[in-house]
């Protein structure tokens, strides 16, 4: 097969290859041909940087596989962006190798080409579920630069020409092409801040000559790769000042931050910094505009300067974070401020029904550094938070005390806001026990309803379960949704009844199968022998269903197992299972008892197990997909 079938793709992605050392790799200057860069690394010495290409390629034999280190294996499974396939010289006749492939999740396993063809062969397999995850990996990354870093206007710039402006940001400079926009930014306070490294905001005035006014404006800007400048502009209805003193920008608070840095860390004190979050920003714009959400910022910033006093420096982190250093004033003496601050915003900012919903931190930086101190902030902008940020450090939290705003309210503050960003969801449902996962959109949300649109197969598996699963990155939980409506062929439904998730749904550790025929299995006790049939099966378990009438042994009591697995290595295409268990858990109706029982599988039955499970899971997203696409 002709290699420039792949050529137009592969010249796109970077490649991986961690192998065992000393295994051939008959396919590396094929592969060093096709793909844009190409690195070899020997799996004992893979670190996680080196991760972040598109394609990896694992090349061992069995023995290698089984002996990958177990942190190595989940840190593979865990990259979402990553395809991985598997390459063995024994992949069609070994079954640990498909049971190493099944705990990185790999796309593929097969032995390793030995020659240019079978190379080929093998990457036509891959490609359409690489590019793919490049596609939405693109995606998502644009949208966040893009969406979730600009409210309306914004460009991207390159060595101080335009080479992408959006309708808004045109008509706003009176442009009609590109070019038209470069004297706006190459001139001014606006190239100042292009100039300055990283991400930056400031408020800027521009000057009406004709009417005698100025106006003011929040600039954002954002740098891209490839030496690329993201801007936003966000016009202000009103000037935004506090009192007699000028509002900071995020840069100038970072050098508060980096004084403080110097004199309190030398003497081993305090640094401790407010940060105010407008939670609910997205929906107040959207539903009452811009000039009553610029309105509530100065009601906002006006408290602030009355409980955090003359001497605090306030600064906007970002249109919707404001940041407050008070020096020296001690955490606690914070702490008590920014609870009656909240008391204070909560009782008395509220225009025409829009209520500011408010998530405020006291964070002491002592014992970090400045960088780390940029992050936190970034981080609880961004709901990226973890506790592990810090931990290490003294912190007060105060969240919004809003009887206004209930859990359903801020679940579809949560929803609204993607919506408005237009990042892209994951959608999470089972199809006879695999795991069905697609990225969606949100269209619209109204009465309390969320339209999103849906790819045909997460459809079909939505109209079965009748519910659904929503993941996001700034979703501080995932989601259960009931599904209203769903519209397969149209590839929409509607979703209703959100309710947060206390863990997360990925914690389904081992997939579990549904046969596709009545298996019949017997359980042996030490004083009963009972008869039922198989509802699903995993390496680690196997639900039961057997008779309401059947009298039990103890929740914990160990049992012996004898049923079938289909399976067209075995002879006559079955293979005889008995196996050691205990009994993990029963639950009982009027009609049947679920029976779930732990196992102890031994070899050969673990591997037949493992080729079961894997030939199933192929099988069913072949199923799936057949009928999904005929709807």
């Amino acid at each position: 097969m002709s290699i420039q079938k792949i050529l137009k793709y592969s010249k796109f992605f970077d490649l991986l290859i961690m192998h065992e050392e000393g295994i051939d790799l008959p396919f590396s200057d094929t592969a060093k041909h096709v793909f844009r860069n190409v690195f070899f690394r020997p799996i004992t010495q893979t670190v996680q940087e080196e991760l972040n290409c598109h394609l990896l390629i694992v090349c061992a034999s069995s023995e290698a596989l089984i002996k990958m280190p177990t942190p190595l294996k989940t840190l593979l499974s865990s990259i979402q962006s990553l395809e991985i396939i598997v390459l063995s010289p024994n992949a069609h006749s070994d079954l640990s190798v498909l049971k190493s492939s099944l705990s990185v999740r790999a796309l593929s396993a097969n032995t390793i080409p030995q020659n240019e063809n079978e190379f080929v062969d093998e990457m036509i397999k891959v490609f359409p579920s690489l590019i793919k995850k490049h596609n939405e990996s693109i995606t998502e990354k644009h949208y966040r630069y893009i969406i979730e870093q600009s409210n309306a206007l914004f460009s991207i710039h390159r060595e101080g020409k335009t080479i992408y402006a959006n309708n808004t940001f045109k008509d706003f400079f009176g442009a009609t092409n590109l070019s038209e926009l470069d004297q706006h930014i190459q001139d001014g306070e606006l190239a100042k801040i292009i100039a300055t490294p990283g991400s930056n905001q400031k408020i800027i005035s521009k000057i009406n000559k004709t009417q005698d006014t100025s106006s003011e404006y929040f600039i954002n800007t954002y740098p891209l790769k490839d030496g690329e400048t993201l801007i936003g502009i966000v016009p202000l209805s009103a000037p935004l000042h506090t009192c007699e003193k000028r509002l900071l920008n995020r840069m100038s608070f970072i050098e508060l931050l980096k004084n403080a840095f110097v004199i309190h860390n030398g003497e081993n004190e305090s640094i401790p910094i407010v940060i105010i979050y407008i939670e609910n920003s997205e929906k107040i714009i959207n539903d009452n505009g811009q000039n009553i959400y610029n309105d509530i910022c100065k009601e906002i910033l006006l408290l602030a300067n009355s409980h955090f006093g003359q001497e605090a420096e306030i600064a906007q982190w970002h249109k919707d974070v404001y940041t407050v250093i008070c020096p020296g004033a001690l955490f606690e003496e914070l702490k008590h401020m920014l609870e009656k601050f909240h008391q204070d915003v909560t009782a008395h900012v509220a225009l025409e029904k829009a209520v500011p919903s408010l998530n405020s931190f006291v964070i002491d930086m002592q014992g970090t550094d400045l960088n780390s101190a940029i992050a936190i902030i970034d981080h609880i902008y961004h709901r990226q938070l973890i506790k592990d940020d810090i931990a290490a450090l003294t912190y007060h939290e105060v969240s919004a005390v809003n009887d206004a705003i209930d859990d359903k309210e801020q679940v579809l503050i949560y929803l609204e806001k993607l919506m408005f960003a237009k990042s892209p969801i994951k959608l999470l449902n089972f199809y006879k026990g695999i795991r069905i996962t697609t990225s969606a959109r949100i269209v619209k949300i109204a009465d309390g309803l969320v339209y999103t649109s849906i790819e045909k197969m997460q459809g079909y598996a939505m109209k079965l379960e009748q519910h659904t699963v929503i993941q996001a990155t700034n979703l501080p939980y995932d989601l259960q949704a009931d599904v209203k409506i769903v519209d397969v062929g149209k590839k929409i439904t509607v979703l209703s009844h959100f309710q947060p998730l206390k863990a997360s749904a990925n914690n389904r550790q081992y997939i579990r199968i549904q046969s596709d025929h009545r298996m019949h299995v017997t359980i042996t006790s030490s004083k009963r022998v009972m008869a039922g049939t198989v509802m699903d099966i995993s390496i680690k378990s196997i639900a039961c269903k057997i008779n309401a009438s059947t009298i039990l042994p103890d929740i914990g009591s160990p049992v012996m197992l004898q049923f079938s697995l289909p399976l067209a290595s075995a002879d006559e295409g079955m293979a005889n299972m008995s196996v050691r268990g205990k009994i993990q858990y029963v639950q009982s109706d009027n009609e049947f008892m679920k029976v779930v029982v732990d196992l102890d599988l031994e070899e050969p039955f673990e591997s037949y197990m493992i080729e079961y499970i894997y030939n199933r899971q192929q099988a069913l997203i072949n199923e799936i997909k057949m009928i999904a696409n005929k709807l």
